[in-house]
């Protein structure tokens, strides 16, 4: 019964008989509730993307850097907080704007007149240079980036996967490396590694506790380690050339000395090989 009068009712009608102190509670909530939203969204979250320059306000240990297109330049931080800084883009049309999302940094490139606003990356990619400045020390480091350059890199745990690799200094518990073109690292200290590249690698002055694989598939392998310890498994299809401080013991088996220890792979599978 009360439904049939309900329903023969205007809809301003079912307004008026609602009591004022719920119209007060439900018109209450329909304004909170997207204020909440715009102010979480703009104050208190990172979402956004925050401009060309971020730091990080938590001392974050943990990085996880995404930019796909972007050539990265790793410097030392100066207040032990993680620092991204754009300094500069080949087109002037274009706005490269950090985005934060917990760990992660990506990179976003907007395109056009209302390139300011919003976080939507554009279509058509172009080439800009990104400097990060991190702490002396990191739990993890996972980058995705057109190249990683600077004076090194100190993490647990490191991940690189880029076209090029050019590093100073890498020291890691845990490194893996892979690059679609050259590679080179100088002052490298790790537990183990993994390092692929698809043309030529060259590592030096380095330091293995435990096992390291270097492998390209069309440039050469240059390999320098800094002690003469252990020995070096060589796999090639091209030339090897080898210092004197190396003993040939085998096919591919070169010694540095009796020790068993670290486990050195190296393959090439067209280019050459030198061993310094």
């Amino acid at each position: 019964m009360a439904y049939s009068r309900m329903k023969g009712k205007s809809w301003k009608a079912r307004f008026q008989d609602v009591p004022k102190h719920r119209k007060i509670t439900f018109g209450l909530v329909f304004l909170i509730l997207p204020a909440l939203f715009f102010v979480n969204l703009f104050v208190f979250s990172d979402v956004l993307a925050l401009g060309d320059k971020y730091e990080d306000r938590y001392q974050m240990k943990k990085l996880r850097l995404e930019t796909a297109h972007g050539n990265v330049e790793f410097v030392r931080s100066t207040n032990e907080k993680v620092q991204v800084e754009v300094l500069q883009t080949n087109s002037k049309e274009r706005t490269i704007k950090v985005k934060a999302v917990g760990d992660t940094i990506s990179i976003v490139e907007r395109f056009g007149r209302f390139s300011q606003f919003g976080s939507r990356p554009s279509a058509s990619p172009s080439r800009y240079k990104i400097r990060v400045a991190l702490p002396s020390s990191m739990t993890s480091i996972d980058v995705t980036a057109e190249q990683v350059t600077g004076q090194g890199l100190i993490g647990k745990s490191i991940v690189l996967d880029a076209n090029a690799v050019n590093l100073t200094k890498v020291e890691s518990d845990r490194l893996r490396v892979e690059t679609r073109s050259d590679v080179t690292l100088e002052t490298v200290r790790v537990v183990q590694a993994d390092i692929r590249s698809y043309r030529e690698a060259s590592v030096r002055d380095i330091v293995v506790n435990r096992a390291l694989t270097v492998q390209t598939e069309a440039g050469a392998l240059t390999f320098e380690p800094r002690h003469a310890t252990g020995q070096v498994n060589v796999d090639t299809g091209g030339s090897v050339t080898a210092a004197e401080r190396y003993n040939e013991v085998g096919s591919g088996v070169y010694q540095l000395s009796t020790s068993n220890r670290p486990t050195i792979d190296l393959i090439a599978e067209t280019g050459k090989v030198e061993l310094r």
